[in-house]
Protein backbone atom coordinates (compact mmCIF):
# COMPACT_ATOMS: atom_id res chain seq x y z
CA UNK A 1 0.00 0.00 0.00
CA UNK A 2 1.43 3.33 -1.00
CA UNK A 3 1.10 6.02 1.70
CA UNK A 4 2.59 9.44 2.33
CA UNK A 5 3.19 10.23 6.00
CA UNK A 6 5.10 12.86 7.91
CA UNK A 7 7.69 11.30 10.22
CA UNK A 8 9.47 13.07 13.05
CA UNK A 9 13.12 13.49 12.00
CA UNK A 10 14.32 13.10 15.59
CA UNK A 11 12.47 9.78 15.95
CA UNK A 12 13.88 8.54 12.65
CA UNK A 13 17.42 9.48 13.68
CA UNK A 14 16.96 7.74 17.02
CA UNK A 15 15.52 4.62 15.37
CA UNK A 16 18.42 4.42 12.91
CA UNK A 17 20.80 4.04 15.87
CA UNK A 18 19.17 0.67 16.61
CA UNK A 19 18.68 -0.54 13.05
CA UNK A 20 20.69 -1.57 10.03
CA UNK A 21 17.94 -0.41 7.66
CA UNK A 22 19.25 1.54 4.71
CA UNK A 23 16.06 3.41 3.86
CA UNK A 24 13.20 5.09 5.68
CA UNK A 25 10.82 2.54 4.21
CA UNK A 26 12.89 -0.38 5.53
CA UNK A 27 13.13 1.34 8.92
CA UNK A 28 9.35 1.80 9.11
CA UNK A 29 8.74 -1.81 8.04
CA UNK A 30 11.19 -3.05 10.68
CA UNK A 31 9.47 -0.91 13.31
CA UNK A 32 6.05 -2.26 12.33
CA UNK A 33 7.33 -5.85 12.47
CA UNK A 34 8.81 -5.24 15.92
CA UNK A 35 5.55 -3.65 17.10
CA UNK A 36 3.51 -6.62 15.86
CA UNK A 37 5.86 -9.11 17.52
CA UNK A 38 5.70 -7.16 20.79
CA UNK A 39 1.90 -7.01 20.79
CA UNK A 40 1.60 -10.71 19.87
CA UNK A 41 3.88 -11.58 22.81
CA UNK A 42 1.80 -9.38 25.15
CA UNK A 43 -1.38 -11.12 23.99
CA UNK A 44 0.20 -14.56 24.48
CA UNK A 45 1.29 -13.63 28.00
CA UNK A 46 -2.13 -12.19 28.83
CA UNK A 47 -3.84 -15.38 27.63
CA UNK A 48 -1.42 -17.44 29.73
CA UNK A 49 -2.12 -15.23 32.76
CA UNK A 50 -5.88 -15.66 32.31
CA UNK A 51 -5.49 -19.45 32.11
CA UNK A 52 -3.22 -19.49 35.16
CA UNK A 53 -5.67 -17.35 37.15
CA UNK A 54 -8.47 -19.72 36.16
CA UNK A 55 -6.50 -22.73 37.36
CA UNK A 56 -5.65 -21.00 40.62
CA UNK A 57 -9.33 -20.24 41.20
CA UNK A 58 -10.21 -23.90 40.60
CA UNK A 59 -7.50 -25.22 42.90
CA UNK A 60 -8.55 -23.00 45.79
CA UNK A 61 -11.42 -25.37 46.47
CA UNK A 62 -9.16 -28.45 46.40
CA UNK A 63 -7.67 -29.48 49.72
CA UNK A 64 -4.58 -31.61 49.70
CA UNK A 65 -4.20 -34.30 52.33
CA UNK A 66 -0.41 -34.07 52.22
CA UNK A 67 1.99 -31.22 52.52
CA UNK A 68 2.87 -29.90 49.07
CA UNK A 69 6.58 -30.15 49.87
CA UNK A 70 6.17 -33.85 50.58
CA UNK A 71 4.35 -34.32 47.29
CA UNK A 72 7.15 -32.55 45.42
CA UNK A 73 9.77 -34.69 47.15
CA UNK A 74 7.90 -37.87 46.25
CA UNK A 75 7.61 -36.77 42.64
CA UNK A 76 11.30 -35.88 42.48
CA UNK A 77 12.40 -39.14 44.10
CA UNK A 78 10.22 -41.27 41.84
CA UNK A 79 12.25 -40.19 38.81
Amino acid sequence: MRTNIHLDDHLLAEARKYSNARSKRALVEEALSAFIALKAEEKRRWTYKERLDGLRAKTLSVRLRSDTRALLRQDRDSR
